[in-house]
């Protein structure tokens, strides 16, 4: 990384620039609502809005000051604006004191002269920026003023604002007097249509009228004129507003037949990614080499025919961006597929890093063989292509820059990711019975006190279990005849001093518990569940004896095949519950439309099982929101894995969990491979975590056929005497000092000369008599100095060190065994949740 650490920089702002990384924006770039959405339970990238050239100039906004007045006084004053005398003098010199303002702007129009001014970008703030030379009142008046002038010149369409200025500008009478004005008709059919629609009250009218009337002031027309694409850009528009939340009109719009036909059903839908084609994934990556470009589209068009989307979308990124935009960033110059060694192993160094996006920048690549083999591939495939079409592929042959050799690690890759998930699986299963209570328990509970909730009275204590409440009836509660929903039962919590919504809660709890009993007993992909619908429910006939099998239909997938799981009697319970509840008291499940994020396209009108309310509409649950719900469910119930860590339970680990627990049941692979929907047997040995029981059952049993092949006296019996001789060995190991350690039915072999012997094993007990051995022995080594006796001194002073030995190991024990052994406290409680 050290030739590429001086380009780390340019790097990254390219590749920032081409593509942001998840959740990124460019610097000055607003935020799209991709959080709001996956925090929501919706799924789906964000589509980027197209340039949308709104006109400066019309008829309204080309009129002289003179003609506007003339307006103002015509179709405002003499309709009502204001009645009395002073107040329409004030409201007329508010008018001209703001168009005397815009004058000294350049253009040929109002609306080019607000741009121009700068106010269009500015929020509530915008009244200080506006500065008069004669003005002698308060600050206050001005606002007021210049309020009262930006609403008249907004109703006569002199002025169109920016959704920014108009999200700052709150006037109910302006918003009124537009509705009127611009589309009375219009906002006549949009009452009419609103009331037909069941529990639609003030409190959805209010939002729905002031958004839709932001959009034709922001626009002009009417409600007729309303694009998809003016929805999206109102829609994005509101991120960072208190009503980012509200939707309801974009549905009421498309209901009531304002919208085109074929707009998509929800403004979700509407700004979810579309298909984009190989053209656009090539662009979006900014490749300048002409026709590397024009062959890289035409590589990607003739694959395409064998891929699915999501496939050719993840295609284009390893061959237009991580290989050759790579190249062109770091190789000026390059201009040919035929790259010379040097280069092609400078860009296999730099693949081994992430080098594009911010939040993973500078990390290594978890699997780059994954690039390697989608280049390896391209090459194979363009000198295959140009023997069978040489007029069109010859001149991009070349060498091959990825060589087998380049892919040797990826099977020890594989093995260690296999060994990952295995090991994460072995950990998982044990808490899944934990979890399954846990989720029972937590619904039970929900709604036990949504039901206590509902019987109470505005501040009386209700209990359910152990935990005490107090209703709280809000203003636009139901059971206060207001206008919220059904569902809404709020209450105070004593002791946090919270206020929790029952039916919110209630709602997750099943939800989560309903995703957890279909993964469990299923074994299906989180995509397919999200997939099911009341269709998928199928009855298969024995022909032998007539008997009824429930059957689930699972739709194609991953694997682009279907298959039929038998539905057992625990999971047509939890099936007939989520039928029972998203049908609420209808006849029929409501049928909705559903985003396929990896294809990026919507299914027809469906009744899928896992919809849950949103506003007056239902709304799929998505893949991200499920994870979270189960994630909850673990999290509240505190449990935790075996070194105390709070455990994070995927959709993804029930599938491997399921697929151990059959085939350790008894279930052949290749039945359990069915069932899963897998291809190839490998990815569902893969699946099957080998717990270390079984391995020590099966060597047992490997030991115990051994052993039936030996000969049977082998195995005899041991008599008396031969366990009388093996006990009294250990005896005769016990000397003065200590345990000596020789192996059984073996002499000494240093003819008990027990000081010297490394097999001694000292007695702690026995340190002061070593002690007095060793001082025995150097008194006794003075005297041999000082009688010259040279023959002893040799061996005393082998004795002294084998004792001074024992001595230093004996004395290291007791200083180790006496000292305090430091634990340090777990910095997570065993048991928490979080």
């Amino acid at each position: 990384m050290s030739e590429d650490s001086a380009d780390a920089a340019d790097l990254i702002d390219v590749y920032a620039d081409v593509v942001p990384g998840p959740g990124q924006r460019r610097r000055g770039q607003r935020r799209t609502p991709t959080p709001t959405l996956e925090r929501r339970g919706f799924e789906g990238p964000v589509e980027p809005l197209p340039e949308l050239r709104r006109p400066t100039r019309w008829g309204a906004t080309d009129a002289d000051r003179a003609a506007v007045i003339d307006r103002f006084d015509e179709e405002l004053l003499a309709r009502g604006w204001t009645t009395r005398d002073k107040e329409r003098r004030r409201a007329r010199t508010s008018v001209e004191l703001l168009m005397e303002w815009l004058a000294d702007f350049d253009g040929d129009s109002w609306q080019q002269r607000w741009l121009a001014s700068g106010l269009n970008e500015r929020g509530r703030d915008w009244t200080d920026a506006v500065e008069f030379e004669n003005w002698t009142g308060r600050a206050r008046a001005k606002r007021t003023r210049l309020l009262e002038g930006a609403g008249a010149l907004i109703v006569l369409d002199v002025i169109r604002p920016g959704y920014r200025w108009l999200y700052g500008f709150a006037s109910k009478r302006t918003l009124e007097w537009t509705r009127a004005n611009r589309d009375a008709e219009g906002f006549a059919r949009l009452d009419a249509h609103t009331d037909t629609i069941p529990d639609f009250g003030d409190a959805d009218r209010a939002p729905l009228l002031q958004q839709l009337t932001r959009i034709l002031i922001h626009n002009g027309g009417t409600l007729d004129d309303i694009t998809v694409d003016d929805c999206r850009e109102a829609y994005q528009a509101q991120v960072g507003y208190a009503v980012q939340q509200r939707t309801l009109w974009y549905r009421v719009l498309l209901d009531a037949g304002f919208l085109p036909p074929g707009a998509p059903p929800s403004i979700f839908a509407a700004s979810r990614t579309r298909q984009r084609s190989v053209t656009q994934l090539v662009d979006g990556y900014g490749i300048e080499h002409t026709a590397i470009r024009g062959l890289l589209v035409d590589y990607l068009t003739e694959r395409q025919a064998e891929l699915d989307y999501s496939s050719t979308a993840a295609l284009a990124p390893k061959l237009a961006l991580l290989f050759w935009r790579d190249l062109e960033i770091h190789e000026p110059g390059i201009d040919s597929l035929h790259l010379s060694d040097d280069v092609a192993r400078r860009w296999k160094e730099r693949l081994k890093i992430v080098r594009h996006g911010r939040r993973h920048f500078g990390k290594q690549r978890e699997d780059p063989n994954a690039i390697l083999i989608a280049v390896r591939m391209f090459y194979s495939d363009l000198n295959h292509w140009a023997i069978e079409d040489p007029a069109r592929w010859a001149r991009w042959a070349a060498p091959n820059p990825i060589s087998p050799r380049d892919l040797i690690g990826q099977n020890k890759q594989k093995r260690r990711a296999r060994a990952r998930m295995q090991q994460r699986t072995r950990e998982l299963a044990p808490l899944l019975p934990a979890l399954i209570d846990a989720a029972d328990q937590q619904r039970r509970h929900a709604a036990a006190l949504l039901a206590a909730g509902r019987t109470a009275g505005d501040g009386e204590s209700f209990t359910a279990g152990d935990v005490t409440l107090i209703r709280t009836i809000l203003a636009a509660d139901p059971a206060n005849g207001g206008t919220g929903r059904p569902g809404m039962v709020w209450a105070l919590d004593p002791v946090t001093g919270q206020r929790r919504n029952l039916g919110f809660e209630e709602e997750r709890t099943f939800w989560g518990w309903a995703m957890i009993e279909v993964l469990r007993h299923t074994g299906v992909r989180i995509e397919e569940l999200t997939e099911l619908t009341h269709r998928s429910l199928v009855a298969y006939t024995l022909p032998s004896t007539g008997e009824t099998i429930p059957l689930l239909q699972i739709t194609p997938s991953k694997t682009d095949k279907e298959r039929l799981l038998v539905v057992s009697p625990e999971l047509s319970e939890v099936l007939a519950a989520i039928i029972d509840r998203v049908r609420d008291g209808n006849e029929q499940i409501p049928l909705i439309a559903r985003y396929d994020h990896a294809e990026r396209v919507h299914s027809p009108p469906l009744p899928f099982l896992f919809q849950r309310p949103w506003g007056l509409a239902n709304v799929m649950i998505s893949p991200s929101y499920a994870g979270t719900l189960i994630h909850r469910i673990t999290e509240t119930a505190g449990i935790t894995l075996n070194d105390g860590t709070p455990a994070r339970i995927t959709p993804h680990d029930f599938r491997r969990i399921y697929a151990t627990e059959a085939v350790s049941s008894g279930l052949p692979v290749h039945i359990a491979a069915k069932v899963l929907g897998h291809d190839n047997l490998n990815t569902t040995q893969g699946y099957v975590a080998i717990y270390d029981a079984d391995v020590i059952e099966h060597h047992r049993a490997l030991i115990a056929r051994r052993r039936s092949q030996r000969p049977s006296h082998e195995y005899r019996d041991v008599t008396d005497d031969e366990w009388d001789e093996f006990l009294s060995h250990f005896e005769k190991r016990k000397v003065e000092l200590g345990t000596c350690g020789r192996a059984y039915a073996t002499p000494c072999i240093h003819e008990h000369a027990c000081i010297r012997c490394p097999l001694l094993r000292p007695d702690p007990k026995q340190l002061p008599r070593l002690q007095e051995i060793h001082t025995n022995l150097l008194d006794r080594l003075t005297e041999a100095h000082t009688n010259g006796w040279a023959g002893e001194i040799e061996g005393l002073e082998i004795n002294i060190a084998a004792t001074e030995h024992k001595l230093q190991r004996l004395t290291r024990n007791a200083t180790a065994s006496s000292a305090p052994t430091p634990v340090a406290a777990p910095t997570t409680p065993i048991g928490a949740g979080s």
